[in-house]
């Protein structure tokens, strides 16, 4: 084992127990305060489910043959919560950790592009963002949509020549979008097919009039009705700076205030200062006024901020929904609690355990309302990844979905294409477990290819 994954795990046992609280808003359970690993289930469990092959991850079961793979159309990888660029890691990859999703497809001969957005941003500033990468040109997040959070509508740092400046309905692109950045790239689509009368004036894409701008959108891991674990700002805001000082601890061996990392959050005001600690800048970020917020990650995470995203959204008639979901937890043979599996990332297991009472229960027995009363968790939203419940992955709560089991799909629908089992949110990525997910990320590309 190298030095620098020496200390990560070291970094990894250090934060498990400071993210025990983030999946209920009471204090966080005593006992997980000292847990350097997952705890021992206090009764039998089941047998977990075996470990998918990734290579077998073809959605419908079949692989898909060359000669009917459109690769023209671009793929744009959109990554989830304290998600970084490729310029960002120091050799780290969101997309595949020591490893490269992104070239991986390319030398397969796909047309990808990694976008790099706020990582604890709202969807729609992420959507801005993403919508300004893809055509190129400058951010603007729209003029009523920044005086009614109290940020500046634009940011001179986020200027840029277009992954494909000739996207158009003839020119679509598809989207691959892991945790929170499946949720953004759904805002995206219908801020491109129906805009936002409120910003029109802004022009571009509050205009709207641009469906058939995006052929897929594919979510993996994504919390598209929410999740527990960002319930509240109490629980979310450490739950967020400890898994982004997992990724920093990753590759700044001894030293990850050299982590070269930004929150992207200049229409705050929160660049980071030339040569500022990043201890420093993460804590300026999260004592920021953007918490005081719902254009922030924490609302449209949790249930009832997902809620209210969900309604606005809709579906487009246009475009195709795919999703996967991701699970690492195995249910007690008595009290069908989900427990986390032995694999599971320590940083998330601690999430994830389902906590007895009196202490505050983990996502693996959530129960009750969420705090605004949109969601009411029984027995079905148990089984996770260590972040997401499996029952958020697919279509939102309020909107229909198929198993997709092969043949052609359609505009305007939701397609289930399965679950990976033995991978935790953060393992599907290939990041901070160093698994090898490129069998994966080509399987899903091939499929997209192939939606014509």
């Amino acid at each position: 084992m190298t030095g620098s994954r020496s200390f990560l795990l070291l970094a990894l046992t250090v934060t498990a127990g400071l993210l025990a609280g983030c999946a209920a808003p009471a204090a966080a359970p005593e006992p997980a305060l000292h847990a350097a690993a997952t705890p021992t289930p206090p009764e039998p469990t089941a047998t977990p489910a075996p470990m998918t092959d990734l290579s077998r991850t073809y959605p419908g079961g079949r692989a898909m043959t060359a000669q009917v793979l459109d690769k023209s159309v671009p793929l744009i990888l959109v990554h989830g919560l304290g998600g970084f660029g490729r310029d960002e890691g120091l050799g780290l990859r969101y997309w595949g950790g020591l490893l490269d999703v992104q070239e991986d497809l390319r030398a397969q001969g796909y047309r990808v592009f990694t976008a790099s957005l706020g990582p604890v941003s709202s969807n729609w500033d992420r959507a801005a963002e993403l919508y300004a990468q893809i055509k190129g040109g400058c951010v603007d997040y729209g003029a009523a949509h920044a005086a009614q959070h109290g940020h500046a509508r634009t940011d001179s740092a986020k200027c840029y020549p277009g992954f494909y400046p000739q996207w158009d309905a003839a020119h679509p692109v598809n989207l691959l979008g892991h945790s929170m950045g499946g949720q953004t790239a759904r805002t995206l689509v219908k801020l491109l097919d129906d805009g936002h009368p409120a910003n029109a004036g802004s022009g571009a894409l509050f205009t709207g009039g641009r469906a058939g701008w995006v052929r897929s959108v594919m979510t993996v891991s994504s919390p598209n009705s929410g999740s527990p674990a960002a319930d509240t700002l109490q629980a979310a805001v450490p739950m967020f700076k400890n898994l982004i000082l997992a990724f920093a601890a990753s590759v700044g061996a001894a030293d990850p205030e050299n982590f070269v990392y930004n929150f992207d959050l200049g229409q705050w005001g929160l660049s980071r200062a030339p040569g500022e600690r990043f201890s420093t800048y993460q804590n300026r970020v999260f004592a920021s006024r953007v918490w005081t917020s719902r254009d922030q990650a924490a609302w449209d995470l949790g249930p009832d901020g997902a809620a209210e995203l969900n309604r606005w959204l809709g579906r487009s008639r246009t475009t195709r929904y795919f999703s996967w979901e991701t699970n690492a937890t195995t249910p007690g043979l008595l009290t069908g609690w989900h427990y986390p599996n032995l694999t599971m990332n320590p940083v998330l297991s601690a999430v994830a355990f389902p906590y007895a009472p009196p202490l505050s229960p983990g996502l693996g027995n959530i129960g009750g309302r969420s705090p605004g009363g949109a969601v009411t968790y029984d027995r079905s939203w148990w089984a996770n990844d260590g972040i997401v419940p499996g029952k958020s992955m697919n279509a939102p709560l309020n909107e229909s979905s198929v198993a997709y089991s092969g043949g052609a799909t359609l505009p305007g629908l939701w397609y289930r294409l399965g679950r990976v089992d033995g991978y935790d949110h953060i393992d599907i990525t290939g990041n901070l477990s160093f698994r090898d997910v490129k069998a994966f990320y080509r399987n899903q590309a091939a499929f997209l290819a192939n939606q014509n």
